[in-house]
Order: structure tokens, then C-alpha cells, then sequence
């Protein structure tokens, strides 16, 4: 769209537009009004023209009559005639007769007519029956010339009152108070909220004006109750952020509450043989050869319960958020030797599948904590098989959990990721671990997915697709 003039341009031409028509108007009229005054005038001029000369060619011998036209015509008073009574040309130009001088001869009394020449009168010559008829005719261009001059200079008088005039009433009543508008809506647009504009104006821009300004008011207004929403919504999510990280902990603590009471059975067998084999070392009748071989057995124990206690205190420990390009294959592994301890886990296939180098953007403890807890929760769901596999799906990454168990009910699954929501006894869970879990992924920058198999199992996926590539 063709953009248009500015207003002070647009608003000098059509005044400019104004000016000129007005005038053309003004010398219409004023010719029109002055042409019939200067026709009156020429008319009474010419009428007392013609009694003087006719009253001077009374008195003067014919034979001078022509002298004496001469002279008058060389005056300027315009053309003359000398009509005899026979409608003859005694002196004067050429002109046929005329039925207009006849007539006088017959009424004895002077004439005036509009004729194409200008203006005519005819005055009888001499007392009683005149002796001939003096016709003076003044011709248009002694009167069109003052006319047009006149008309000229008040032409151009009115259009430099217009322009004049005009301009200090644009200048005043619409540009002034438009550049202080526009002056006052740039510094709102820096920032300045509440910056006012005078209202001193005529009633379409003061009201432009007021509206303005109420804007103006409602924005600095706005700021300030956006600036206190805003520190109370900082306050709101560092409060969120830290019972987020309380229930994270609360999450780890009862998953390591659930490992610990598979550990404590797990650790019996071998605490029992090295109590035995420091019983058997204590009695002193041993052989070297047997003595050494006890040590290295009770050594093997305790290194197997030093392995059980540390993968449980790696999981326990509270780290903050490292995101980094995670292998997702020591990552399953980590999170099977955490869980196959657990008694539930031993009649249990474990399988662990995925391809060599696949990595996601992810931080390792917390995906480890996700696992771990799909992994019990499968279990719990009596499944006899449970399969970790990881995957390239198109331009992603796939990461599943898949069992055999007994599924999750279709009137269970849209809330199983409800905070707090579970189906086992009270005191058996906290209702947090899918919760946290789709939490966990999403700060990851991924998404957990469920597909569910009534009396055959779930599938719990974990997605990461590539983000967007950026706009040039």
C-alpha cells in the first residue's frame, strides 16, 4: 500500500487547492461586480461626453465640426460620428447609417444602447429641430482594464489572507498539538509509561489527546502490578523449585527405602559366610594353605557386599542437574546392577539391548532414578521378563521400558502420572514415582509415554527428538 504524504503536506495542498479556487472565485465575481460598476461609469461618462460635444458642435461652424471630432478622438474619449439628417456620415469614421440616430432626429432627445462595440449614446446637435446626431461609442477595453486589475489585486490580497491565516490556524489548531501527540506516544514507546500530553486542543485531538493519556496511565499502572506479579512469581517458583526437589528427594529415599529392604536380605548370605570363616580362622588349627583360602573366600563376600552398598549409595546421593551426552547403554546398566539384587529380581529375565554409542542430552543420575524406578515398578507388577531397548526412531531417540506383567487398567491410565496417585495399600507407596518420572524427562527435554496391555504388560517410552533447526 502506497504510503501518503504527511499530514502538514497533504493538509498545505488541499489548503494551497483552497486558495486557489477561492481566488479564481473571488476574480470571477469581483470581474463580473466591477465590469457592471465600470460599465455604469463608462456609460454616464460617455453620455456627458456626447451632451458637451454635441453642445460644441452647435456652436461651431460645420465646416469645423470634423476638426473638432478629430480633437476629441485624440482626447480618447473613443469613437465619434456625425450623423446628418439623411443618415449621412458628416464627421467622424465611416459608419453606416443607423436607425437608432433617425430616431433621435425624431424625438429630439439623446440615447444610450449597448451595442457590441461597448457603449453608445446619441445626442441631438442644436435647440429645437437638431441639425444632426453625434454618436459617441467607448469601447470595452477602456473599462475591462481597470477590471481585471482590480480583480487581480484582490485576488491575490484574499489568497495571501487564506495562506496566511490558514497556516497559523494549522499550525495552531492541528500540527502543533499532533507533534506534542506524537512526541508523548514515542516516549511511551521508550518506555516512558505514564508520560501525559496537554488536552489544550480542539475536541477530536483533545479527546485523542485524553485517550492517550489514559493509556499512558493504564501502562504505567499495568508495569507496576506486573513488576509485583512477577517478584511473587519468582518467589512462587523458587518455593515450586525447592518442593519439586523435596519430593525428588522424598522419591529417592522411598526407592531407596524399597532397595534397601532387598539389600538387607541380599547382605545375609554373605555376612553368614564370613562370620563363618572368621569363626573357622579363629580356632587356630587350620593349615596355611587352608587359612589363606578362607581369607581370599571371606574376602570375595565382603568385596560382594562393598559392591551391593555402593550401588546403593550412588543411587541414594542427591547430585544437582548436569546435563550432558548421556550413554544410554552404561546408563540401562547402571540401573540393572542398582535392581538385581532385589529378591523380586531373581527368578526375573533382564534384558538389556541398544546400540553402541547412542547418546542423548540428558543428566545421568536423574535418568538413572527414572529407570530404577520403572524397573521396581515393573517388577511389582509381577512380570517374569522386562526389557530395556534403546533405539534411533527417524531424527530421535527412543528409550522403553517393556514387561510382561499384568498391565495397567484402562480406568487407571490417564492418572498415573498424578502426583500421589497409586493403587497399592496405603503405607506400600508414596504415589510419586511416575510423577517425578515424566517431571525428570520433561526437564530433560524429553517425553514419557505409556502403552498399556491388560494381562500382558506395559511399555513405558522415553522420547527425545531434535529440536527445531534455527531460522535464518
Amino acid at each position: 500500500m502506497a504510503r501518503r504524504p504527511r499530514l502538514w503536506a497533504e493538509l498545505g495542498l488541499n489548503l494551497a487547492l483552497l486558495t486557489v479556487a477561492v481566488s479564481l472565485l473571488d476574480v470571477l465575481v469581483f470581474y463580473v461586480a466591477n465590469r457592471i460598476v465600470l460599465s455604469d461609469a463608462a456609460a454616464e461618462v460617455t453620455e456627458r461626453a456626447a451632451g458637451v460635444l454635441a453642445a460644441q458642435l452647435a456652436s461651431t461652424p460645420e465646416g469645423e465640426w470634423k476638426r473638432v471630432v478629430d480633437h476629441h478622438r485624440r482626447a480618447g474619449l473613443g469613437t465619434i460620428t456625425v450623423y446628418a439628417p439623411d443618415g449621412s456620415v458628416l464627421a467622424g469614421t465611416d459608419e453606416p447609417p443607423s436607425s437608432a440616430a433617425r430616431s433621435v432626429f425624431v424625438s429630439r432627445e439623446a440615447t444610450t444602447e449597448a451595442v457590441s462595440g461597448g457603449v453608445q449614446v446619441l445626442a441631438p446637435v442644436g435647440a429645437g429641430r437638431p441639425t444632426a446626431v453625434v454618436a459617441v461609442r467607448t469601447p470595452p477595453a477602456s473599462f475591462a482594464e481597470p477590471a481585471w486589475a482590480a480583480a487581480a489585486v484582490h485576488a491575490a490580497l484574499s489568497g495571501l489572507l487564506i495562506v496566511g491565516f490558514g497556516a497559523f490556524l494549522l499550525r495552531r489548531s492541528v500540527l502543533s498539538p499532533l507533534e506534542a501527540i506524537r512526541a508523548t506516544t514515542q516516549e511511551i514507546a521508550g518506555g516512558s509509561f505514564g508520560a501525559q500530553v496537554s488536552e489544550d486542543a480542539p475536541a477530536e485531538l483533545s479527546d485523542l489527546a485524553a485517550a492517550l493519556n489514559a493509556m499512558s496511565t493504564t501502562l504505567a499502572d499495568y508495569r507496576t502490578r506486573t513488576a509485583v506479579q512477577l517478584t511473587a512469581l519468582e518467589a512462587a517458583n523458587a518455593e515450586l523449585t525447592r518442593a519439586q526437589d523435596a519430593l525428588v528427594r522424598s522419591e529417592r529415599l522411598a526407592s531407596v527405602g524399597r532397595l534397601a529392604a532387598g539389600l538387607a536380605h541380599e547382605l545375609g548370605n554373605p555376612l553368614a559366610a564370613v562370620r563363618g570363616y572368621v569363626e573357622i580362622l579363629s580356632g587356630g588349627d587350620l593349615e596355611p594353605v587352608q587359612a589363606e583360602e578362607l581369607i581370599q573366600r571371606a574376602q570375595v563376600e565382603v568385596e560382594r557386599m562393598h559392591g551391593l552398598l555402593r550401588n546403593l549409595l550412588d543411587f541414594a546421593r542427591a547430585e544437582p542437574p548436569q546435563v550432558a551426552e548421556v550413554t544410554l547403554r552404561e546408563v540401562m546398566n547402571e540401573a540393572v546392577l542398582t535392581v538385581r539384587h532385589q529378591p523380586s529380581f531373581r527368578a526375573l529375565r533382564l534384558e538389556v539391548e541398544s546400540a553402541e554409542g547412542l547418546t542423548v542430552p540428558a543428566d545421568a543420575a536423574r535418568l538413572h532414578q527414572v529407570l530404577v524406578n520403572l524397573l521396581l515398578n515393573a517388577a511389582e507388577a509381577g512380570a517374569s521378563r522386562i526389557r530395556l531397548w534403546a533405539r534411533r526412531e527417524g531424527a530421535g531417540v527412543v528409550l522403553a521400558c517393556e514387561d510382561d506383567g499384568a498391565g495397567i487398567a484402562a480406568d487407571v491410565l490417564p492418572r498415573i502420572f498424578d502426583p500421589f496417585f497409586t493403587t497399592r495399600p496405603p503405607g506400600a507407596g508414596t504415589g510419586l514415582g511416575l510423577a517425578i518420572a515424566q517431571r525428570l524427562v520433561e526437564q530433560l527435554g524429553g517425553r514419557i509415554e505409556v502403552e498399556s496391555r491388560p494381562g500382558a504388560g506395559a511399555t513405558f517410552r522415553l522420547r527425545w527428538n531434535p529440536p527445531p533447526p534455527a531460522e535464518g
